[in-house]
């Protein structure tokens, strides 16, 4: 049995040497031969991983001592076990391919220690176990690389329920695992396939594959959900973090001047809606509190708890629990389009304070210098031409010098019978994937202005 597992992971080895996915003496690779007491067939560490016949490898136990065999154990070894204990694996296999190296290290910007590379829309994501579906979304977990490998494991491993069958580590490589070590090999060529594909898309886009020129544009009107910034921070980081916070936010500043109007003004909105079933009576604080958390969890637009929620929001960026992650391609567009002497402006449902704390405290640093005017739905509904008019009339420019960029169609054709330029933002976690007649971009460097 021994000898036949051995002779199927020199082959496989061999093969993933062959592809240049661990040229050198890069790369480690183990499969379970027993489980209690737990040992792993491995490659020894410093070696060619295509010429290490089968009588050639070792044998390393739970400890990561070598049990059996010539040659040391890498020390990787840990995160081999690490992935065994929390997943079932049977096999584990770690390349050092050029789009597993260049995109780990890439989604670790800004200095981050942990992200994610978000999989979808492409037909091989169904060659990995338990996905059915080339619409299923997936996340490979993304995490720096250290030289303590206990630590690197530790972090690891809260991460290895929830992922593809894969593990990127900045600057590194990947690792993929599967029951047995030809279904490693399946979800590691799977992988490395839709790695090739990201990056050779991101080559394409960096290389200048832009869309026609727009000319007379004075100015980019802006959305922000779903354009500059992604779905989720608003929807899982934003409103939650201000739901949380209502009870205490209004029970602290009950007595503020500054929140008495706010307060007024929900209080009649409650009332309006029949959400106050004891009208002409003081509105209770926890009854005031449960209504607002309804209009968030239904997404309703209520202008007083979007202030209310902005002044939430202000307090958690000022403290450093709140920070806006937009697009790694917005700040450098942002940039050159202001270089270039265009006008920018931002049109979103949130506030105008919401917006401006978002572009102030982001990932890129404050980028809300860069802006000269900023609209919220108090100059407007989105979805109605004359708003579109009137954020004109307030730049003063005509409609045709202004391009306007959303993820919502429906925006876009506003924006369009008003006399905009448009482009359609298509990005991975939008609702909205088709562009209907509007020209789609997913990158703000492919607009050409």
């Amino acid at each position: 049995m021994t000898s036949a597992i051995a002779e199927q992971l020199s082959q496989t080895m061999a093969a993933i040497h062959a592809r240049g996915w661990c040229d050198g003496t890069g790369g480690n690779f183990s499969c379970v031969l027993s489980r209690d007491p737990l040992i792993l067939l491995m490659a020894p560490s410093g070696v060619d991983k295509g010429t290490v016949a089968p009588e050639a490898l070792i044998q390393v136990d739970a400890r990561t001592q070598v049990v059996a065999g010539e040659g040391r154990a890498s020390a990787e070894t840990l995160l081999h076990l690490e992935i065994v204990a929390r997943t079932g694996a049977g096999a584990v296999l770690h390349t050092h391919s050029h789009a597993a190296t260049l995109l780990s290290d890439w989604c670790l910007g800004e200095g981050k220690d942990a992200g994610s590379l978000p999989l979808q829309g492409l037909e091989m994501l169904k060659g990995l176990a338990g996905i059915d579906s080339h619409r299923r979304q997936v996340a490979l977990p993304v995490l720096a690389n250290d030289q303590d490998l206990a630590r690197l494991s530790a972090t690891a491993g809260p991460l290895l329920d929830e992922a593809p069958h894969g593990l990127l580590i900045g600057g590194h490589g990947l690792y993929a695992w599967g029951g047995d070590i030809a279904e490693a090999r399946r979800h590691l060529e799977i992988l490395e396939w839709l790695l090739e594909q990201r990056w050779r898309r991101l080559l394409l886009e960096a290389l200048g594959q832009r869309h026609p020129k727009l000319s007379g544009i004075q100015a980019v009107l802006l959305d922000i959900e779903g354009t500059t910034c992604p779905v989720p921070f608003v929807s899982q980081v934003l409103f939650p973090y201000a739901r949380e916070r209502l009870d205490s936010f209004l029970r602290d500043g009950a007595d503020e001047p500054a929140l008495a109007p706010l307060i007024e003004a929900i209080d009649a909105a409650m009332a309006a809606t029949g959400n106050d079933s004891n009208q002409g009576e003081t509105v209770s604080h926890l009854r005031r509190v449960r209504f607002l958390q309804e209009l968030i969890d239904q997404d309703r637009k209520l202008p007083a708890l979007k202030e209310l929620q902005g002044l939430i929001w202000d307090q958690g960026y000022a403290n450093g629990e709140l920070r806006s992650p937009l697009f790694k391609d917005v700040p450098p567009a942002l940039r050159a389009w202001r270089r270039d002497g265009l006008e920018l402006a931002v049109y979103s449902s949130g506030s105008v304070k919401a917006q401006k704390l978002l572009y102030r405290h982001s990932n890129a640093g404050d980028l809300s210098g860069l802006f000269s005017h900023w609209f919220d739905t108090s100059t407007g509904a989105k979805g109605d031409a004359a708003s579109y008019r009137a954020i004109a009339a307030a730049m003063d420019l005509e409609p045709g010098a202004i391009l306007f960029v959303s993820d919502v169609r429906a925006e876009l054709e506003a924006a369009r019978t008003a006399g905009m330029a448009t482009r359609f933002s298509r990005r991975e976690d939008n609702l909205e994937q088709d562009p209907g007649p509007f020209e789609a971009i997913t990158s703000l460097a492919q607009i050409n202005v």
